[in-house]
C-alpha cells in the first residue's frame, strides 16, 4: 500500500489485514480509528465559539461624546446570544386528505424575519468613577425615549449603521462574518439587583434588533 502518497495528498487512508508494507497493518478498515477520518489525517481545526470579535457603531447623535470609546467597548463583551434567528425557515403545515396527512412548507415566517440579539458586557470603572460602558448605553437608549424628559427621536436617529460580528480560528483567520445594519438597542438591562452577599461583578445585558443582515461563510483553501 502507497502509505507515503496516500498521507501526503491527504486522502483517506483504508487499511487491510494483510498490508505487511506499513506498521499500521493491523488496522482495518471497518474500524474507527483517526488514520481513517479524513479531518484527523489533515489536522482539521474544531469551530470553537469562544473565537468571536463584535464591532460597533452607534447612533450619530451621540458620536462626539463616545465613537472614542468604540474601540474599548468591544473589549468589554463577554457573550452573544441569539445568532440562530439567523437560521430561520418556514415552519411546516398540514393538509388533511381521507384521514393521511400531507406536510408543506408555510409561505410566510412565523416568527418575523428580524434578528434579536443580546450581548453582555463587563463592566469597569474607567479614570475611578466614569461607568463608560453604562453611559454610552444609556445615552443611545435615551434618544429613543427619554424617561427624564419624555424627548423622543425618530429612527434615523436612533438607528446605528452597523454591528459586526466575525468568528474566526485559533489563528484568529475569519470563517463568518454577519454584518448587521440599521442597528437598534431595544433593552438595557441586568442591573435590578444589589445584594451585600455577592462577590460576582456586575455585568451589562444590551438586546440589539436588526432587519437586515448580511452573512458570510468562508469558503477556505484547497489544501485538505
Amino acid at each position: 500500500m502507497a502509505f507515503e502518497n496516500q498521507r501526503k495528498t491527504g486522502q483517506t487512508i483504508l487499511y487491510k489485514q494483510g498490508d505487511l508494507q506499513s506498521p499500521e497493518a493491523a488496522i482495518t478498515d471497518n474500524l474507527p480509528h483517526i488514520r481513517s477520518i479524513k479531518s484527523g489525517i489533515n489536522k482539521w481545526d474544531p469551530v470553537h465559539n469562544s473565537i468571536y470579535e463584535v464591532s460597533f457603531s452607534i447612533p450619530q447623535m451621540i458620536q462626539p461624546e463616545f465613537i472614542q470609546d468604540l474601540a474599548i467597548l468591544q473589549q468589554q463583551v463577554t457573550n452573544v446570544s441569539g445568532l440562530d434567528a439567523l437560521q430561520k425557515t418556514t415552519t411546516a403545515g398540514t393538509q388533511k386528505f381521507y384521514g393521511v396527512d400531507v406536510s408543506y412548507l408555510n409561505p410566510v415566517m412565523d416568527s418575523g424575519t428580524y434578528a434579536d440579539l443580546t450581548i453582555t458586557f463587563n463592566l469597569n470603572l474607567r479614570n475611578v468613577t466614569d461607568n463608560f460602558v453604562l453611559r454610552l448605553f444609556r445615552a443611545w437608549e435615551n434618544i429613543s425615549y427619554d424617561l427624564a424628559d419624555g424627548t423622543r427621536s425618530i429612527k434615523s436617529d436612533y438607528c446605528a449603521a452597523h454591528m459586526t460580528i466575525a468568528q474566526g480560528n485559533r489563528n484568529g483567520d475569519v470563517w463568518r462574518s454577519v454584518i448587521f445594519r440599521d442597528v437598534m438597542l431595544t433593552g438595557v438591562t441586568n442591573l435590578d439587583t444589589l445584594d451585600y452577599t455577592s462577590n460576582e461583578a456586575l455585568t451589562l445585558q444590551c438586546t440589539f434588533r436588526s432587519d437586515y443582515w448580511y452573512d458570510t461563510l468562508a469558503t477556505g483553501t484547497t489544501n485538505g
